[in-house]
């Protein structure tokens, strides 16, 4: 069994390629989840401070399921792919629905920064990865830079990685920010081995 602020150090490592050159003091990894979001930092290649603290996807499922009377998997999927399915009216899920969503996002992140800057000897990161399930959220990034003025990446493990003929690649690519804990235990038996 591991830890998963131990896993997500260890995943850190593929993301540097994502990164620009240059020397990094302090990275934000936001790992968005379906019910909790954890902020963990790092200062080279160790974790200097992780928070955890209750919000995540499954509110937005749940608002979903409650606006438009659709299924847990109904609202899933339409979270996913970005559309209510045929028969709903979606010209007012954008402001009715995922923009508060995205709201309340960017205040938990900003809300969990500030904890950590007022406990740390730092006042601002070099850069933010988004990973979890939530981060491919269209323009999830681009709000969470614009409101903290950080460069904004999502995460995706897999980069620079070969991937085999039979696996969707697309799709890989599209859940790869959920799968960093994932990547952070399988480096476990490489390192390990």
């Amino acid at each position: 069994m591991d830890i998963e602020v131990f896993a997500r150090e260890r995943a850190m490592t593929l993301l540097s390629s994502q990164l620009p050159v240059g020397q990094h003091h302090a990275i934000g990894m936001v790992d968005i989840g379906a019910s909790m979001t954890t902020l963990s930092v790092f200062a080279g290649d160790e974790s200097i401070y992780t928070r955890e603290h209750l919000f995540g996807g499954m509110q937005l499922t749940e608002d979903i399921m409650s606006r438009y009377g659709l299924s847990f998997e109904e609202a899933g999927r339409a979270k996913k792919q970005g559309g209510l399915p045929d028969g709903c009216e979606p010209d007012d899920y954008d402001e009715a629905v995922l923009a508060p969503f995205l709201e309340a996002a960017e205040s938990q992140i900003s809300r969990s920064l500030q904890f950590f800057f007022s406990s740390s000897e730092y006042a601002e990161l070099d850069y933010i990865v988004l990973c979890g399930g939530v981060a491919v959220m269209e323009g999830l990034a681009e709000r969470i830079s614009k409101r903290l003025s950080t460069p904004t990446i999502i995460a995706n493990p897999f980069a620079g990685m070969s991937v085999a003929a039979r696996v969707n690649a697309r799709a890989l690519a599209r859940d790869a920010p959920a799968m960093m804990v994932a990547c952070g235990l399988a480096m476990r038996r490489l390192n390990d081995g």
